[in-house]
């Protein structure tokens, strides 16, 4: 059986003993802030997870589970990790779909007030503004599901160093997606697109920064024209706001508004994700930027014709994993840990891999997994294995977005 991230797993497992911590102690903090003392950190492991955690969770009871993300984790969830948990533990899982403004809202408001946090894990986008409000234990020290996640993904999170706390769960990439049954040699670089858009013109639909993909395609531009000097302080997550505010007017920035300008002057500039695949979809667009599970989606609901696939320029674009928190109040506190552990099966993971092209940061999931079928859609183990970058800090990126308007729409 051969692994389906190779040479991701090689990297992460080079770079794992230098990112572990000590399960025993905490993951941010002088100590354990979580309410639910049942739990003895000093004598768990991850050999004994199992043995001591389930006596535990039953005891407890029934678990709450908030996610964000409608409807793919209804499906996932519903589907798939509740009832095989439920079946598992014997221990009754409470869902609800719940959005991080008001999730996060509710979990904020527990935590003020000293009550239990009204769920004891959530599937979030984002990280409450008070770390505190998170169970500070070192989740990729303990989970055994947990023991081949990319320490790249499993430590800080939009520039936040939760130290493992803070659980990679679903993963998305930002690609470039074309019809292969017009585009048969599609540009493995930027210079190469660019190319392709001035011999085609119109025929390549990029999507504004302001959206999604459109801003992963910015940072990938960055990444291809700038030097590593200048890619270093653009990925800089502990960038201060002076630092941002010299970044783009200066000579770091000039080749790539100056290759941005040139490509828009024969690529179409579309207002969002769905925009740019609809002009795919109806044969107007040949190669378009997007999203790597929204364009399987697509594909799947018969919205694109089977001949799309999608690529990474070899300078890369970035990719990213949102996770899965236990909140410090919360009240069942070894059966949360439980089903984090459950979330992270590799069953559970590749299946929604095959599914919804939602990637895993699990370096070892097996290719046998996925369908051949489903594999045509996704970007090819090898290239997806090298080429997903970072991105900035939040701040940075809003930055040169704005920066974006101003130097090569307005300009």
């Amino acid at each position: 059986m051969k692994p389906l991230f190779l040479a991701a797993s090689i990297i992460a497992l080079a770079a794992t003993s230098a990112l572990a911590g000590d399960p025993s102690t905490p993951a941010f903090g002088d100590s354990f802030n979580v309410t639910d003392k049942s739990v003895d950190f000093s004598k768990l492991t991850r050999e004994n997870f199992y043995d001591v955690l389930v006596p535990l969770a039953k005891e407890k009871g029934n678990l709450t589970f908030y996610s964000y993300w409608p409807p793919t984790p209804l499906i996932v969830f519903q589907e798939k990790i509740i009832p095989s948990f439920e079946k598992k533990y014997g221990i009754k899982v409470n869902y609800l779909s719940v959005e991080p403004d008001t999730g996060l809202q509710q979990l904020d408001a527990a935590y003020r007030e000293h009550k239990a946090s009204p769920t004891d894990a959530y599937f979030s986008c984002d990280l409450p503004t008070n770390l505190d409000e998170i169970a500070n234990v070192r989740l990729v020290d303990l989970l055994p599901n947990a023991a081949d996640l990319n320490p790249k993904l499993s430590f800080s999170y939009k520039g936040i160093q939760h130290n493992g706390s803070y659980l990679p769960f679903h993963g998305n990439q930002t690609v470039l997606a074309y019809n292969s049954a017009v585009v048969k040699e599609m540009p493995d670089t930027f210079e190469g697109l660019l190319e392709y858009a001035k011999a085609h013109p119109h025929t390549v639909a990029i999507t504004t920064p302001r959206s999604g993909s459109g801003s992963g395609f910015l940072i990938g531009v960055a990444n291809a024209f700038m030097t590593k000097a200048c890619v270093a302080r653009y990925l800089d997550l502990s960038a201060k706001e002076s630092e941002i505010d010299a970044m783009f007017d200066g000579p770091c920035f000039e080749p790539v508004w100056g290759y941005l300008k040139d490509l828009l002057k024969v690529a179409e500039l579309t207002n969002g994700n769905t925009d740019t695949l609809n002009l795919m979809a109806n044969g107007v667009a040949q190669i378009g930027t997007a999203w790597e599970d929204l364009t399987y989606s697509f594909i799947v609901g018969k919205q694109l014709p089977g001949t799309i696939r999608v690529t990474i320029p070899k300078s890369g674009q970035p990719g990213g994993a949102e996770g899965v928190f236990i909140p410090s109040n919360a009240q069942n506190l070894a059966a949360a840990m439980l089903f984090v552990d459950e979330m992270l099966a590799p069953e559970h993971q590749a299946w929604k891999l095959a599914n919804f092209a939602s990637r895993s940061a699990k370096t070892k999931l097996d290719s046998s997994l996925i369908p051949a079928e489903a594999q045509n859609y996704l970007v090819p183990g090898d290239i997806y294995a090298e080429r997903p970058i970072g991105r900035p800090n939040p701040k940075m990126q809003s930055a040169a977005i704005n920066n974006f308007i101003k130097h090569v729409l307005e300009n």
